[in-house]
């Protein structure tokens, strides 16, 4: 009887819950573009403040100049190359901070042994600052690539750490006890309850990583670099060309949120058994 109740008091929470899902997803369907409505209104006012001289052009250039030198850039070649050496700098040195991240993050959160042994000294270097790594990268490994990895792999290490760790200690507790009592193997109960209950904390970290991964990518260049993308951002402040980085800024912001949708994809495939709250 007390069951049948607390399903009759559940079940119109539930209807609710669908019914607010069911209109999130509608009204998305309805107004696919909404998304474009601020980057839009942030153009017309850039080009209503270049056109009548409210923007000064020493600072800000106008869209047309801006949409030249970014023509120029790409035709040349140029854009394409520093593109593509960033681009691998991010790939090896996400991956190698990613899986570092995941393989301690979930050690440390699944073994309390393990967590006292290495979580004091992986804390203490997260307080370090990225730019306090930068010398001591350059006296390790020279100014070429390797510094710039190992940076970006540093910044995202650290992130995929705290959240894989939070992950694995986010899980309830009553589906292990309930493990224990039916005595599952501990490689089943990690592979079936701790490890999907990690997933979405895992993805949080991943789109931070991405988003890490570019921001330390173009630091590291333009203070040690001779090839990517921050090298022509830094070009273009050193020749006193707005247009350049402002398109610079442009290409980074888009790559940075290709990443991030890349990322939540792969999240709505991988997590769609989860009935989370999906905004009013």
């Amino acid at each position: 009887m007390a069951t049948q109740k607390a399903e009759l008091t559940i079940s119109p929470a539930r209807e609710k819950a669908s019914a607010g899902a069911s209109a999130g997803r509608h009204w998305k369907m309805k107004f696919p573009w909404v998304g474009l409505a601020l980057p839009v209104a942030v153009f017309l006012l850039w080009w209503w403040g270049s056109a009548t001289g409210r923007l000064d052009a020493y600072f800000f250039s106008s869209p047309a100049k801006v949409l030249e030198t970014f023509g120029k850039l790409l035709f040349s070649g140029a854009l394409i190359v520093e593109f593509w050496s960033t681009l691998q700098r991010i790939l090896l040195g996400a991956l190698i901070g990613i899986a570092g991240g995941i393989v301690l993050g979930g050690l440390t959160g699944y073994a309390r042994q393990v967590e006292r042994l290495l979580d004091p000294t992986i804390q203490a270097l997260r307080a370090v600052p990225a730019i306090a790594w930068i010398p001591f990268l350059i006296l390790a490994l020279g100014i070429d690539s390797a510094p710039k990895i190992a940076l970006i792999a540093i910044a995202t290490f650290f992130i995929t750490y705290i959240n894989m760790y939070a992950g694995v200690r986010g899980t309830d507790q009553k589906f292990i006890e309930l493990a224990r009592a039916y005595r599952l193997p501990r490689p089943l109960v990690l592979r079936r309850i701790i490890l999907p209950s990690a997933l979405p904390q895992l993805f949080v970290a991943l789109r931070l990583a991405a988003a890490m991964s570019w921001i330390a990518a173009v630091f590291s260049e333009i203070l040690i670099g001779n090839s990517g993308l921050g090298v022509l951002l830094n070009d273009g402040r050193s020749l006193g060309r707005p247009d350049q980085t402002i398109v610079l800024m442009i290409i980074l912001a888009i790559a940075g949120k290709c990443s991030d949708s890349l990322i939540r994809l792969v999240e709505r495939r991988t997590t769609g058994w989860r009935a989370t709250f999906e905004g009013i």
